[in-house]
């Protein structure tokens, strides 16, 4: 029984998503009727694109800072391991 009314509630979920059409596939030439999909639905490549550039150039500067902070934590660490003793 559950089964059903599931099932009932995804056709009747559905339909809106079915009944909706396009003025853009009536458009004769296919390079404006591609820039009208675009203008209805903006591609989300090209924004996804520019965020990971973004992302990629605050990698790079934090990278180097990074290997700077590890290269001063290693300094420090070899200064400690001098000090220490070993067969005295």
């Amino acid at each position: 029984m559950k089964l059903l009314l599931l099932t009932a509630l995804i056709i009747v979920g559905c339909q809106g998503a079915v009944a909706q059409t396009s003025e853009c596939s009536t458009v004769p030439k296919a390079s404006n009727r591609l820039a009208c999909y675009d203008r209805a639905t903006p591609p989300s490549a090209a924004k996804t694109v520019a965020k990971q550039k973004a992302a990629a150039s605050n990698a790079s500067s934090d990278q180097g800072s990074m290997v700077d902070a590890l290269a001063v934590e290693n300094a420090k660490l070899d200064a400690k391991l001098k000090k220490i003793c070993r067969g005295c």
